[in-house]
């Protein structure tokens, strides 16, 4: 059964929050003890970027932590969006523990608990979304879903924004892409992750108006590949959000890993229902955009003091509003309009940043 519009627009809010977040890993340091050669902080860089750019295998066991200091979500609040339990935020909040697997042929991430078992499994062809506590089975077929891809190395693509944040790797190329051109550049440090040497390459805002004080990546020094990815709150100088492997191999993955077939007995849905006629121009939307003369999406701002302002035809489900505005350690959100005519304001700012935006809008 498709899930009903109001609790896809909680898991596109919650999808989005997590993304602009990672925009803006274990979860201790990396220590002093191993004795590298210095290597200067472009060099290592270009590395990174080379490394990244070339097809790579690598797997092991990761551990993630977020701390996005949410307040207690409302029970109704739940399902597929925020607070639920299988939500972005549920799956990612606290201290996780996943096993990955990335290489050409795809990404498989298996969360790993004590009672249940969820994976996301991406292909050349589809993406499947596996959670054994409900037996449901979401497949995306790449072909329906056309140009609206978002590719990652291999040719696959990787749909859920909160997967991201599962693998560091993919965590560090997308910050590294949409970072490092607004942020000095330094390695401080060096240090062992997984049994691996490891340089420290720290990304600091030049912007003063982010609340990200600092992205800091360790890098393989033999393979240049991120090992791990850790995004350092202004306030605090603690780390908000980090993913790091605490085991690694980097030999050959068969590639039967990235396929997957729904068990007997599992509920297989449609992960693009209710979006295909949107892609196609067709059917309802979340504002009345296009041919209906509606606004549109509209960003502000650049790198770390990226913005977005979200249309919304009938403001958001009655169980979020109360909610906001919100103020974390990484990022802010807020609603602001009034009737048809409301928007949802997120970015890595503070609020007062979010409200000087929604003084220019329609």
């Amino acid at each position: 059964m498709a899930l009903p519009f109001r609790t896809r627009l909680i898991a596109l809010v919650s999808t989005m929050v997590v993304a602009l977040a990672l925009l803006g890993g274990a979860v201790v340091r990396a220590n002093d003890a191993s004795s590298l050669p210095p290597i200067q902080a472009d060099l290592l860089l270009a590395n990174v970027a080379d490394a990244l750019a070339q097809p790579f295998t690598i797997a092991g066991d990761v551990q993630t932590h977020l701390d996005l200091g949410l307040p207690e979500l409302p029970a109704g609040v739940g399902g597929a969006g925020l607070g639920g339990d299988a939500g972005v935020i549920a799956m990612l909040g606290g201290t996780q523990r996943f096993r990955v697997w990335h290489s050409a042929d795809g990404i498989r991430i298996a969360q790993i608990t004590q009672v249940s078992e969820r994976d996301l499994v991406v292909n050349r062809r589809e993406a499947w979304w596996w959670d054994a506590a409900t037996m449901e089975a979401t497949k995306v077929d790449f072909a329906a879903l056309g140009k609206g891809m978002v590719p990652v190395p291999g040719g696959p693509a990787l749909g859920p924004a909160g997967a991201v944040a599962m693998d560091p790797v993919t965590a560090a190329r997308r910050g590294i892409e949409a970072l490092a051109p607004f942020a000095s550049v330094a390695v401080e440090g060096t240090g062992e992750v997984a049994g691996r040497a490891v340089y420290d390459l720290v990304l600091t805002p030049l912007s003063d108006r982010t609340l990200i004080g600092s992205v800091e990546l360790s890098i393989d020094a033999e393979t240049w590949l991120p090992l791990r990815f850790q995004v350092i709150a202004r306030a605090d100088g603690e780390a908000a959000m980090s993913a790091g492997f605490t085991s690694v191999s980097y030999d050959a993955i068969d590639p039967a890993v990235f396929e997957f077939s729904a068990p007997p007995g599992a509920e297989v849905l449609d992960g693009l229902a209710g979006v295909k006629d949107i892609l196609k121009g067709e059917g309802p939307r979340v504002a009345p955009i296009g041919d209906h003369g509606g606004p549109t999406p509209k960003v502000f701002g650049e790198g770390f003091e990226s913005r977005v302002a979200i249309p919304l035809r009938d403001g958001l489900p009655a169980e979020l509003a109360p909610l906001l505005p919100y103020a974390g350690p990484l990022f802010s959100v807020m609603e602001t309009g009034s009737g048809q005519d409301r928007w949802l304001l997120i970015g890595a700012v503070p609020v007062d940043v979010l409200q000087g935006d929604a003084a220019t809008l329609p």
